[in-house]
């Protein structure tokens, strides 16, 4: 981890959204998701928000694309593209960056990248979600599924919904 990564990660955790204790919810439950994603992964999407759209689960994908602003991914389901002008130097979203997030509270949270990727772990932290789901481990997220390093985006969020279908409701 390059020593920028260590100071972003440092000044995350002093502003990182409080979490009292650990929430999981049955998939039955859910209504509204927020995954955060990188352009890359887009095409994997489509099938889970349209399963989405059908189970009547709105979905917000925030795609965080590092390229020119003429050249962002324009997919065809609800989104929000994250360009580098909303983030800082270190990686860190700015104010614009999470009003745009922070619209609507969200069910859940899925964070498709890695802990090597600053700006998704950034938004993580500081967006409010009952459920937190990512594929690492870290003291914010409320499931951890490893997805290993062949699992595809796609074939990842199958899973979220079959761990989070093993939830008993309260």
């Amino acid at each position: 981890m390059s020593i920028i990564q260590t100071i972003a990660l440092r000044l995350i955790t002093k502003k990182e959204v409080a979490k009292s204790q650990k929430q999981f919810l049955n998939w039955k439950q859910v209504k509204r998701v927020l995954i955060i994603a990188y352009d890359n992964q887009l095409a994997d999407l489509v099938e889970f928000v349209n399963n989405c759209k059908k189970d009547s689960i709105d979905v917000l994908v925030a795609i965080i694309y590092n390229g020119k602003a003429e050249q962002a991914p324009k997919p065809h389901f609800d989104h929000v593209v994250l360009d580098k002008k909303q983030f800082s130097f270190l990686g860190l979203p700015g104010p614009g960056c999470l009003q745009q997030l922070q619209t609507k509270p969200w069910d859940v949270l899925i964070n498709l990248g890695n802990a090597q990727q600053v700006k998704a772990l950034a938004v993580s932290k500081l967006v409010p979600a009952v459920c937190k789901i990512s594929n690492f481990q870290d003291n914010i997220f409320d499931l951890s599924i490893d997805s290993g390093t062949s699992l595809h985006s796609a074939d990842y969020l199958k899973q979220v919904v079959v761990y989070l279908n093993m939830i008993k409701n309260g």
